[in-house]
């Protein structure tokens, strides 16, 4: 029953802080169990470079944050769809009109 707990904990800290399962393992064992021990103890060891762990984003997040200004100058730029019938180009009238 012991294990069952303890794989139950490796894998809630896989998918809480993204790391492989062994480093989980080797966290939790570390922390003597405790989960937030062990995550605490991960993300610290994270802010410091070294060579047996990579470096690598974590898989829940993504790898860079979007830009919000670039984003919203660039849906200020869109146009309604009349603006598109107006057109004589053959493709706009084809995706404006019905076959």
């Amino acid at each position: 029953m012991e294990e069952l707990r303890h794989q139950v904990m490796i894998n809630q800290f896989v998918l809480a802080a993204g790391c492989a399962a062994d480093q989980a393992k080797q966290l939790l064992q570390a922390a003597h169990w405790q989960f937030e021990t062990a995550l605490s103890a991960f993300f610290q060891e994270t802010n410091i470079p070294s060579s047996h762990h990579p470096m690598c984003t974590p898989s829940n997040t993504p790898a860079t944050p979007p830009n919000f200004p670039d984003a919203l100058a660039m849906f200020s730029k869109l146009r309604t769809s009349e603006s598109l019938q107006s057109s004589n180009s053959p493709i706009t009238s084809m995706a404006c009109s019905p076959p």
